[in-house]
């Protein structure tokens, strides 16, 4: 078999950059590929694997040919399962255009930031302690598993204790991950499960200093919206003395279990689906997603894309609709059959 020539490799590689545009040379961004399963190769275990090998061809200089390979970095970012059939990965336009050419390839968007999208509500909704109504109907949510996708969670709240709670359902497959300032062991029967995705923003922010690693919430917004869905009772609580009573969440016999995909009021789609595909897996009855972005076409929006697959596995997902004051509150999610809730409100 002849070797071939280095310089003539050379050569093809000089004519094969000059082929493409300027613009297609460009640095790289995050994005969510979905991928046809039915296009993988019997030759791979696994679509991790396939993912992999399809992206070290085209890294490698775009021949399009996948190989399995064990020898050569991961350019992956995360490997979707549930949510989405698909991953996530850092390229560059060149490299997007080669991948949208492979077998397999069904869309890509561009991974986006997200906003964070909060008590008379319980009377509203008619949840009181007589002996009809909808709390003793449900038996206060005894045992429904709630999985909150937002900034982390501070354990040592009250609203967190596990007071009066029965042993964790046997349907939860989740585990409570350790990190900074955050052990496995603040994890109870009320807040049974906590884990962090971060990998989506470090991509964009390769430099960014992680001071909290872990699920712990250093926003507030997570903790927020955990006690408003499954707070255990608090008696005694005010504001600074005021409206001094009894705190408690909407269905507060309800476990918690909390995803951590935002740092700073900021999220990405990438880590977002991740906490989504994972939640998933680990067993959920109610996916809580305060969360928004500017996606106006359910086809461009990843998110309310994931949110269909849990709800095709029987999980009820609670979304915002946004809280922008007079301006119209709106969300692509808004167009599948989860439930939303948005704020609207004006000065006349």
């Amino acid at each position: 078999m002849a070797t071939a020539n280095p310089f003539s490799l050379w050569i093809l590689l000089l004519i094969a950059a000059i082929s493409y545009p300027t613009s297609l040379l460009a640095k790289s961004d995050v994005y969510i590929v979905h991928m046809d399963l039915s296009a993988m190769p019997r030759a791979f275990a696994d679509h991790h694997s396939w993912y992999e090998a399809t992206l070290s061809s085209i890294k490698d200089g775009g021949n399009g040919v996948a190989t399995i390979t064990t020898t050569k970095p991961s350019y992956l970012i995360y490997t979707y399962n549930n949510a989405i059939h698909g991953f996530a990965a850092s390229l560059s336009p060149l490299e997007l255009d080669l991948l949208k050419h492979l077998p397999g390839f069904v869309s890509s968007t561009l991974d986006v930031l997200l906003k964070a999208d909060t008590t008379h509500t319980p009377d509203f909704l008619g949840l009181n302690n007589s002996n009809s109504g909808p709390w003793p109907a449900s038996n206060y949510g005894e045992d429904v598993i709630i999985g909150l996708v937002d900034s982390g969670i501070w354990p040592e709240s009250a609203s967190f204790r596990d007071d009066g709670m029965t042993q964790v359902p046997n349907k939860w497959k989740g585990e409570c991950v350790s990190g900074t300032d955050f052990n496995s062991t603040m994890c109870n029967k009320k807040l049974i499960g906590a884990r962090f995705f971060n990998k989506g923003i470090k991509a964009h922010s390769p430099d960014l200093n992680f001071s909290m690693n872990s699920a712990r919430d250093t926003d507030g917004h997570g903790t927020h919206t955990s006690s408003i869905a499954a707070g255990n009772y608090v008696k005694g609580a005010s504001c600074f003395g005021y409206a001094r009573g009894s705190a408690r969440g909407m269905a507060p016999k309800a476990r918690i279990a909390m995803y951590k995909a935002m740092r700073d009021d900021t999220f990405y789609a990438s880590d977002v689906i991740a906490a989504i595909d994972k939640a998933i897996s680990d067993g959920m009855d109610v996916l809580s997603l305060s969360l928004g972005n500017t996606a106006s076409n359910f086809y461009d929006d990843p998110i309310a894309i994931a949110s269909v697959a849990a709800m095709e596995k029987g999980i009820f997902v609670a979304a915002s609709a946004g809280e922008r004051g007079a301006l119209p509150v709106h969300s692509a999610q808004c167009r599948t059959l989860a439930t939303y809730c948005g704020l609207r409100y004006s000065r006349s």
